[in-house]
């Protein structure tokens, strides 16, 4: 047999439409789940973000529908920017997997033995590269008129006309708004927050930079003291908190997390924040269906 036995795939999904709100609003949502160290692993997991589109198709009454994954800083990005109705581009990796079936509110469907979930072969698609679009004309309108579900407050109403205030206003907002991570609550941006499945230390701050602020963090014996390390943050995370160098790292506590993860306020150096951690809120809910 000639050739290669490898091969690859990649699915171009190509002036899709986000699909979320409507009248469906309670069952479409984009689905936010922030980083956070597992408890039974200690192992970091980055932010995921799940992303319903609509791919409107040529002579097709209804519109396909599917479910993109973003983890990481893209998860950030597109939770903060992906309006209802937006129009994107997105090339994905696509990989199938079992998984657990639920019924429409929800409820995990088991076996005939009542113990054992019922899977099926599904597909995901992981978000790789991208392209901005349009917003939609509704949209527009409501964050002019009702103000943005991303919290900046009402869209100023000549936004898009260049020279005017409203468009000077406007390029300011979307630099706030590139500057804001998440700190907690159950909205986060245009999506809905979700705590993981499994019991988790949420992290707070940029995504972006946390991880690999962590992996890079030695995990020094209870008691020393912290290094100064290099590893700045946004302003607006360092001021959230402040600890000064040479704070002692308090012993570990269960579930074989290194100690540092297991401060309250991380630890700060010169020019040094690690973000804080905290419990997943008793109220932030657990998505239970199919990504």
């Amino acid at each position: 047999m000639s050739g290669s036995s490898h091969g690859i795939t990649k699915h171009h999904f190509i002036g899709c439409r986000i699909g979320t709100g409507g009248k469906q609003d309670k069952e479409i949502k984009m689905l936010y789940t922030p980083a956070h160290i597992r408890l039974d692993t200690g192992k970091p997991v980055s932010a995921r973000l799940v992303i319903p589109i609509l791919v409107n198709l040529y002579r097709k009454e209804n519109p396909d529908s599917y479910r993109l994954i973003a983890w990481g800083a893209l998860a950030d990005l597109f939770a903060k920017n992906l309006s209802q109705g937006k129009e994107m581009t997105f090339i994905c990796d696509g990989s199938p997997y079992w998984g657990n079936v639920f019924y429409s509110d929800g409820t995990q469907v088991m076996q005939k033995d009542g113990r054992t979930p019922l899977q099926t072969r599904q597909s995901s698609f992981k978000i790789r590269e991208f392209t901005w679009g349009a917003e939609s004309t509704r949209t527009e309108q409501e964050e002019i008129h009702a103000g943005m579900k991303s919290g900046e407050g009402r869209r100023p109403a000549q936004w898009n006309i260049t020279g005017t205030p409203d468009n000077v206003l406007w390029k300011q907002m979307l630099a706030g708004r590139g500057q804001t991570f998440y700190q907690g609550g159950d909205k986060f941006g245009y999506a809905y927050v979700i705590a993981p499945r499994y019991a988790a230390n949420i992290l707070l701050g940029d995504q972006s930079k946390i991880l690999s602020t962590y992996a890079q963090a030695a995990a020094p014996q209870a008691g020393t003291v912290l290094p100064n390390v290099q590893a700045p943050l946004v302003n607006q995370v360092q001021n959230t908190f402040n600890q000064p160098v040479g704070t002692p790292v308090p012993p570990a506590t269960g579930y074989g997390l290194p100690p540092v993860q297991n401060q309250q306020t991380g630890y700060a150096g010169q020019g040094t924040t690690l973000p804080p951690v905290q419990n997943a809120a008793p109220g932030l809910p657990v998505y239970n269906a199919p990504a």
